[in-house]
């Protein structure tokens, strides 16, 4: 590593360092308006009720994208509130991070999709697959982000393998419905609780 290159990773750190502060207010409503739309997601699945695979799968892409497209609107609002650059080199690493377990979530779902169409079996696969994914994408950002958002990505990884342990349990057939209260009780309430979190932190920062 040359002196120039050795002065861009120093920046980088000190940059992620002051910006701690920063991703605290931006996560806290990203996280909360994640958790609120997937108990949503979850409510409206078990309500209505959604039952077929591609309704299902519709209700929770989604679900995904408005979560996306919510963050990106929150994210970028903050930034120009802050009159900050929104794609900043700190930003870029942490998509960079968080792309590779997202990708294999992407791939794994597809798989999944294509080899097992059944209802019954997605419903068994889908939810750990997909926490186990996020969880880990989560992980990968919290080494540029906070602290936190580590603890949450392993809460995700944890809850995403005791799923999929249940689901080698003899007797353990969990219906689509059940599948829509199992994505509300972990990616819902799990961002919920940690945007609820976070937006006490900001409001009390003695905590």
């Amino acid at each position: 590593m040359n002196d120039a290159e050795a002065a861009q990773q120093l920046q980088t750190i000190r940059t992620l360092m002051e910006r701690a502060a920063l991703y605290r207010r931006a996560l806290g409503p990203v996280l909360t308006m994640a958790g609120l739309l997937g108990l949503g997601g979850a409510a409206l699945g078990w309500s209505l009720p959604v039952l077929t695979r591609e309704g299902f799968l519709r209700l929770w892409f989604v679900i995904a994208g408005v979560a996306i497209a919510g963050s990106f609107i929150l994210v970028r609002k903050q930034a120009l509130r802050a009159q900050e650059p929104f794609w900043t080199p700190p930003t870029r690493r942490v998509v960079a991070a968080m792309l590779p377990p997202a990708t294999a979530g992407i791939a794994v779902s597809i798989a999944l999709i294509g080899l097992h169409p059944e209802g019954r079996i997605l419903a068994l696969a889908l939810p750990p697959a997909w926490l186990v994914c996020y969880g880990l994408a989560l992980h990968a950002a919290g080494f540029f982000t906070l602290r936190g958002v580590r603890q949450l990505g392993w809460a995700f990884v944890l809850a995403g393998c005791a799923l999929a342990g249940a689901a080698l349990t003899p007797g353990y057939d969990p219906s689509l419905s059940h599948a829509h209260l199992l994505m509300g009780g972990t990616f819902g309430l799990g961002h919920l609780i940690a945007g609820c979190r976070l937006l006490l932190e900001e409001r009390n920062p003695a905590a």
